[in-house]
């Protein structure tokens, strides 16, 4: 789940792209605007889910991000892992619900409200972590599906001036999902905390709200850091003038 705003952080930008071609493009002051951005942004799921190389879009459905580092600390348990070969399945069956922009010479702020009915994780893991005084390794293969996911993305960004054009650069990214089910299953290769491991994963399937408020902090950070680093890909090579013209 932690990669659903790389994924959609395309859709947003893509949205107002001054490409005919390839992307329905929204006049930033128009009183449409809003329907537009809902449009634009629902065709961009269907039409870069293979990806778009004219655009410099990898494929989003699945989407792969190659690893990610996970530590975990809390009083008596600590926890580190490695997660790599990441794949994000089932991103394109999203719906946009709502669209809010407020965008002017000085600044912007965009809003996407989104259903998705069905998202897949899945990838290798390898780590260890400790509880008191016992220790477990493990390492395998994973897979987290959910569904039901309501939420939205918000970016804002300020000007910026490169070479006397002015671009937007995002300054944040902010997601918080709501989720109706999670399950997660693992397999382990190191056979002396298999154990350990499967009662592991039931506690978390039978505890996954929990857990999910626990870490959403973590993830939250992540999702800032890596979605405004993305964002910014296409927000300072694209002119603000062309992501979000102002034809009125």
């Amino acid at each position: 789940m932690y990669k659903i705003c790389f994924v959609f952080i395309f859709f947003v930008v893509c949205a107002a792209i001054d490409i005919e071609n390839y992307l329905k493009i929204c006049d930033r002051n128009s009183l449409e605007v809003n329907e537009c951005l809902v449009e634009a942004v629902q065709k961009g799921i269907k039409d870069l889910a293979g990806g778009n190389a004219d655009l410099g879009v990898p494929a989003l459905d699945p989407f792969y991000q190659d690893e990610l580092k996970m530590e975990y600390n809390n009083n008596q348990i600590q926890g580190k892992m490695l997660i790599s070969n990441i794949f994000v399945a089932g991103l394109s069956s999203s719906t946009v619900k709502d669209a809010r922009l407020k965008a002017d010479e000085d600044s912007f702020h965009l809003e996407i409200d989104m259903f998705t009915p069905e998202v897949k994780v899945y990838g290798e893991y390898e780590g260890g972590g400790s509880y008191n005084s016992l220790k477990l390794l493990a390492n395998g293969n994973f897979s987290t599906t959910m569904t039901d996911l309501v939420y939205t993305w918000k970016l804002n960004g300020k000007p910026h001036v490169i070479k006397g054009i002015t671009y937007m650069k995002v300054k944040s990214f902010y997601m918080r999902p709501d989720v109706g089910t999670m399950k997660t299953s693992i397999t382990n290769e190191n056979p002396d905390s298999k154990p350990l491991i499967d009662l592991g994963v039931k506690i978390t399937n039978e505890n996954w709200r929990l857990l999910y408020k626990e870490f959403l902090p973590f993830a939250q950070a992540n999702w800032n850091k890596s979605g405004t680093r993305v964002a910014n890909k296409i927000f300072l090579t694209i002119p603000y003038d062309t992501l979000f013209p102002n034809k009125s």
